[in-house]
């Protein structure tokens, strides 16, 4: 592939908005001069991930990875460092200028989403064609499934006629796709032999084409519903909906229909300027893609649905991003409620607070706000629940009488749902509501419930082999988060003008040279004490030896902050290290008197060097 050209990177890299490309995949909210949101990159329910624009860079303290815009993809996407800079130019509406002239060669990934927007755009102009097939379409879309020509062009929907694979592979290869990609599309469903262009039919032929997005808005797959009386009545077309096979910028459990534009709301700048807390705002998930449309275009404009398959923790995750909330609102059928139940688990694993949403008359989505429209909303939402309410409600509700066995195994399903919440606080409140819909006992329930989790901890215990018995670890949050000398690089940060204080007053033996923390501020203090530092933003770039330190140091500097009495705080760092220091020599002080005889001279020497410590941690402790 050839090189991109220096000035080029530099350029793209200066103009991109990092927090509008990393806002495509999480929420971020000001904080200061920076951006924070939770993790694009893991789990977690606290923010702990900080975009700084004026550097352009971000950190993300929950994995420890930091860098540039670039940076950014080629570890989200897991793109080539060109990759990368093509995939900003992309977004941002870039030229790329590469070393070499003529046409660059493109990716395999670049290709694919140029191939999926050129087909998308193509399936969109046979919808609209003024010829008796297409009319057909419209006709089916407006009459039978009663949605307008503008929800249309919203969501770009497409039709492909009979027979016209073969154009559409033509005008693809004369746009200079090759083979390879074309047929890496997942247009052309699975096939037990190798496929080529000559033998290969689209599967979306005669069918009802909506693109699916991801969540920058780029089309990565579609989905095609049968057309009564369009779609022939074969064997190869009765399946009602044929979907893209998954590919290099396709996944199913990773991808949400209508995450792009649902995700719009949560990224208003406007609103967040006016104080709103638009995490409040609840996702709605619906089973199928009319649904979500339908939803959207009733004025549900957080509605997504899934790909036809099970919910996965991978899209909790990328709702929990930017919403504290999840309603879902699955069909009334059996299959419908059971989904509900799977995804209950998954989504408190993800942090989410789950509600339900029941359609009146039990009807799906679709059907009921066609016939409703905006004002069916308002039902809708008049039915939300909590999750333990309506899991409850499934098991224990009706009127048949449970025997004690049956109840058992009814509260064991229900606590493997509980336990994959974190929140004690939360399970709590389940409990309560729980004894409310089976009539036991508060109390019993929260017994049976510990008696659950004691009993999941022994099996997984037993399955990775760890003896029975008491634990003896440490739990993380007993372990201190920082160390002194990392509180002290943060605190020279902000704090230039009190280094001489520092400087002056720490000897190097007070400074552990074990970790990075300890080398670095060694440096400055050399550094400092010889004339040769600045400040830090001028000087601290020189000193750090590798990529290791550089992006420790940026993981540093984003923990950067103002203290309300900078002299005292230095006092404090002076005292925190002064105390370890001394900790430390006493414990080899007591190491070694254990080991002399009585009457040794040398315990004089080292009850005398004990004073000494104790007199010096007065004097720093004052």
């Amino acid at each position: 592939m050839p090189l991109i050209s220096q000035r080029s990177v530099e350029d793209i890299r200066s103009r991109a908005d990092i927090v509008a490309l990393i806002g495509d995949y999480t929420n971020l909210t000001r904080s200061g001069s920076r951006w924070k949101g939770l993790s694009p990159f893991t789990a977690e329910k606290t923010p702990s991930f900080f975009v700084d624009p004026d550097k352009g860079f971000y950190y993300c303290f929950s994995t420890g990875q930091g860098g540039d815009v670039f940076k950014f993809l080629m570890t989200r996407e897991n793109l080539t460092f060109p990759e990368a800079v093509e995939r900003v130019a992309q977004r941002f509406g870039l030229p790329v200028e590469y070393e070499s002239h003529g046409n660059a060669e493109r990716s395999i990934r670049n290709e694919l989403f140029e191939i999926n927007k050129f087909a998308a755009r193509f399936f969109e102009e046979q919808f609209h064609a003024a010829d008796p097939q297409a009319q057909a379409v419209r006709d089916y879309w407006k009459n039978n499934r009663g949605f307008d020509e503008a929800t249309a062009r919203e969501f770009g929907i497409g039709f492909l006629p009979k027979n016209a694979s073969r154009r559409l592979i033509e005008l693809l290869r004369k746009k200079g796709f090759s083979e390879q990609s074309i047929l890496a599309s997942g247009m052309f469903g699975r096939s037990e032999k190798p496929a080529s262009l000559q033998t290969s039919r689209i599967q979306f032929e005669a069918r009802l084409i909506i693109p699916i997005r991801d969540i920058q808005g780029r089309v990565i797959a579609f989905t095609a519903r049968k057309i009564p009386g369009i779609t022939p009545d074969t064997q190869w077309e009765e399946a009602k909906y044929k979907n893209s096979s998954e590919s290099e910028v396709f996944k199913k459990g990773n991808t949400l229909f209508n995450i792009d534009k649902a995700k719009e709301v949560f990224t208003d700048r406007s609103q967040k300027d006016k104080g709103h807390n638009l995490r409040d705002i609840p996702f709605v998930l619906v089973e199928g893609q009319l649904d979500a449309i339908r939803c959207y275009e009733n004025g549900i404009k957080t509605a997504v649905a899934g790909q036809g398959t099970s919910i996965t923790l991978q899209q909790m995750q990328l709702l929990a991003r930017y919403s504290n909330e999840l309603n879902c609102l699955l069909d009334a059928d059996a299959a419908g409620q059971k989904a509900a139940v799977r995804l209950a688990p998954l989504a408190f694993e993800a942090g989410l607070d789950l509600h339900f949403l029941s359609v009146p008359g039990g009807k799906d989505p679709d059907e009921f706000l066609s016939e409703h429209g905006a004002a069916g909303t308002e039902a809708i939402f008049a039915t939300k629940r909590s999750a333990i309410s309506f899991i409850a409600e499934r098991y224990f509700g009706g009127n048949v009488a449970l025997t004690p066995v049956q109840k058992q195994e009814a509260l064991n399903e229900i606590y493997a749902i509980l336990s994959s919440a974190s929140s004690r606080v939360f399970r709590t409140e389940c409990l309560w509501e729980l004894a409310r819909h089976s009539g036991l006992q508060r109390v019993d329930l929260e017994r049976d419930f510990q008696r659950f989790e004691n009993e999941k901890k022994a099996r997984k215990l037993e399955r990775e082999g760890v003896p029975a018995g008491p634990a003896e670890s440490l739990s993380r949050t007993s372990l201190p988060l920082t160390t002194v000398e990392e509180d002290v690089l943060v605190f020279v940060f902000q704090y230039d003008a009190l280094l001489h204080q520092l400087s002056n007053d720490i000897p190097a033996e007070w400074i552990c040279s074990d970790t990075p923390a300890g080398r670095i501020l060694n440096r400055i203090i050399a550094e400092y004490s010889e004339g040769n530092w600045k400040n830090a933003k001028d000087s601290l770039p020189a000193i750090l030896e590798d990529d290791e330190e550089r992006s420790y140091i940026a993981k540093l500097s984003m923990q950067a902050r103002r203290f309300p009495a900078p002299e005292e705080t230095a006092r404090q760092c002076l005292a925190r290290l002064c105390e370890r220091y001394c900790a430390r020599e006493q414990q080899k002080i007591d190491a070694a008197i254990a080991r002399l005889p009585s009457g040794d001279p040398q315990l004089t020497v080292l009850f005398r060097r004990s004073i000494e410590l104790r007199n010096t941690l007065k004097l720093y402790k004052k």
